[in-house]
């Protein structure tokens, strides 16, 4: 058995890997944490040799991913959690983003290592009491987004108008607002694909009719992004970015280490999954 892909069928993540790897004709086997069954797990440390069910066999790659689509939480967690430390038990086993899973990816260090490794950077300063919005100067020029945590970008002009959430916000990043393109370029094992976000909301995830085009990497890009991902030792992640001016002087806003990756992968006519079966089947 060469690939163990884990992961829920109604993640279009997941399902996606065991479509190309079906398509591919590698042997795989799908280890679906929707089925009630899915805890039946086991390993020792005397062998490498893993149960899954009624299977017992040693896997050279594993794509895992933790489903939020579907299933039920705590069975998703735990099947996650244990072949997570399976994989870690045996280094031998390919697996995307060994040296950093379950390690807690920091915006803040981000930002501070991308300034280092030559990307451009927002102006950025970091609140914990958001009282000062209140009189920060030209507010309709700066966002806010948490400094932990997935929350969506909001203006500044309207959160500080929201009494409810300035009172229970967390500590959040205050930068300046970029007004050009979005792009994101993936790194899958070294290998880079760009893609325009094409969105007229400030965070591209509240705007339905968002589409994905794939362009050209910007040559400034390139050098920058191999250094962080090398510095970050993430064999799979996302970086994202905002031009100042149209595509003109892309400026650094995040990295993330496992994201999803279907309608980009749509865009690049499945570069991405591609690029992941390679990784983990070599």
């Amino acid at each position: 058995m060469t690939l163990l892909i884990v992961g829920g069928e109604s993640d279009p993540n997941t399902q996606r890997v065991v479509d190309q790897a079906h398509l591919r004709g590698v042997e795989y086997l799908f280890w679906d944490t929707d089925q009630p069954d899915c805890r039946n797990i086991a390993w020792d440390f005397k062998t490498p040799t893993l149960d899954l069910g009624a299977n017992r066999f040693v896997p050279a790659g594993i794509f895992l991913r933790s489903n939020v689509f579907g299933g039920d939480p705590q069975d998703n967690q735990a099947v996650f959690e244990m072949i997570k430390s399976y994989a870690l038990a045996w280094p031998e086993l390919r697996i995307l983003n060994r040296d950093t899973i379950g390690v807690f990816n920091n915006k803040s260090f981000n930002l501070r290592l991308a300034a280092e490794v030559g990307f451009e950077v927002p102006e950025t300063i970091v609140l914990s009491n958001l009282s000062p919005l209140g009189t920060i100067p030209d507010p309709e020029t700066k966002i806010a987004k948490p400094l932990n945590g997935g929350a969506h970008t909001r203006s500044v002009i309207d959160l500080r108008e929201d009494n409810e959430a300035l009172a229970s916000a967390p500590p959040m990043f205050i930068q300046e607002n970029i007004a050009g393109e979005n792009l994101r370029l993936f790194s899958v094992g070294g290998k880079l694909s760009c893609y325009q976000v094409v969105t007229s909301m400030l965070d591209y995830r509240e705007d339905d009719q968002v589409d994905v085009v794939r362009v050209e990497i910007p040559e400034s890009l390139i050098e920058p992004t191999q250094k962080m991902v090398a510095q970050k030792q993430f064999d799979y992640c996302a970086l994202d970015f905002r031009c100042r001016s149209g595509f003109e002087d892309p400026v650094f806003l995040e990295v993330n280490s496992f994201p999803m990756f279907v309608r980009f992968d749509n865009a690049g006519e499945h570069c991405i999954v591609d690029a992941i079966l390679d990784f983990l089947i070599q």
